[in-house]
């Protein structure tokens, strides 16, 4: 038997790891001590953890990985490679289209309207806040912005358009805390009951790019914004903010929504002209 630290040493594998596969029920300790928890594994073991390591390698899921060395049986494992391998082919071909596509981007002039700053007051919003992954960011602003809606009308507050949402500065990949915001003519009292909440959006300095077109290409805007600041402003740890001037609630093609994305950055003069 070896402890843990001797079959990591073996193994090439590292002692977190090791934890975290016995945890997945991958490679299972073949004793696991009931009053200390400390690891014991059999020298036999240590086929399973190459075997392991390689298709790991090969960028397997763990699932298929647990499935292999489960069945011990060379035509599952050629049966979940093969299939892996038609994955990882079509993922190549989706990879070289992406950098086709961002290639062919940088190769012709830019069709964004020119950066600008402004200055934006403090205002009072109504505003919902959730933790949101990336792919369902779509799903919670319409939802929000639906109960937002219903929220000033209840409470009579007079919404101005156009409605916006908060990015943190620090995008993290299990989600972000992601703000839906209903600017108001002046503050009111949400419903009780409900997600809505009255916020201050502080007053800052922006630099501001249109993104013209459906939200799956907003990348490059936020690329050409995040360049013109890198050259041009300081920008702050503050989040980002986009007002949807045109959106799904106003245009049922992609093709003609518009948002403004609006980076705070300190106000030390940059080099572009100056927008109320």
């Amino acid at each position: 038997m070896l402890n843990i630290g001797a079959f990591a040493r073996a193994s090439l594998l590292s002692v977190k790891s090791l934890r975290a596969y016995h945890a997945a029920g991958i490679l299972v300790p073949a004793r696991v001590d009931p009053r200390t928890g400390y690891r014991a594994y059999a020298a036999s073991q240590l086929v399973d953890a190459a075997v392991l390591k390689r298709l790991r390698q090969l960028d397997l899921p763990l699932d298929d990985v647990a499935r292999v060395l489960q069945a011990r049986d060379p035509a599952v494992t050629s049966t979940v490679l093969e299939r892996h391998e038609r994955v990882m082919r079509d993922r190549l071909a989706e990879v070289a289209a992406i950098v086709a596509e961002l290639q062919a981007h940088a190769d012709r002039p830019s069709a964004l309207t020119p950066v600008f700053v402004r200055h934006e007051p403090a205002r009072h919003a109504l505003a919902i806040t959730g933790r949101i992954a990336a792919e369902a960011f779509d799903v919670f602003l319409g939802q929000a912005f639906a109960e937002l809606d219903a929220a000033a009308a209840a409470a009579g507050g007079e919404p101005l358009a156009p409605a916006g949402a908060l990015y943190p500065a620090d995008l993290d990949a299990d989600g972000i805390d992601l703000s839906a915001l209903l600017p108001l003519a002046a503050p009111v009292r949400p419903p009780a009951g409900g997600r809505a909440e009255l916020v201050e959006v502080p007053a800052a300095t922006v630099a501001v790019l249109v993104h013209e077109g459906g939200y799956d290409t907003i990348d490059a805007t936020y690329r050409a914004l995040g360049a013109w600041v890198a050259d041009h402003a300081e920008p702050l740890e503050r989040p980002v903010r986009e007002w949807y001037a045109v959106g799904p609630g106003d245009d049922a093609d992609p093709a003609r929504y518009r948002t403004e994305i609006a980076w705070p950055i300190r106000p030390d003069g940059p080099d572009s002209e100056e927008r109320p």
